[in-house]
């Protein structure tokens, strides 16, 4: 019974990790426009209508607080990749 559990948890990560790196490479899109056109890193308006959507869109009240915790730690994350990108393009400019 509990292995049952863990292998339907095991699909959902494998599904899981194949949609965070599709999402990544979107970032990377965003990195590079973001680069080309000057546009700063953080955009508080838009990282505020990602984590009102995720939010609206949970079922079960018991896992808001969670969700949110998932979308704060991605965002995080994107941003710290969006970050390091943006630093490349710009070193490899400037050499």
């Amino acid at each position: 019974m509990l292995m049952e559990h863990y292998q339907k948890i095991d699909v959902i990560d494998a599904q899981l990790a194949a949609l965070f790196e599709a999402r990544m490479q979107a970032i990377k899109q965003i990195a590079t426009i973001k680069h080309e056109q000057g546009i700063g890193l953080t955009d508080i308006q838009r990282e505020k209508a990602v984590l009102d959507a995720r939010l609206a869109a949970v079922e079960d009240p018991a896992l808001e607080a969670y969700v949110k915790d998932l979308y704060q730690m991605l965002i995080l994350i994107s941003k710290q990749y969006q970050a390091r990108l943006m630093k490349a393009m710009k070193e490899a400019e400037e050499k």
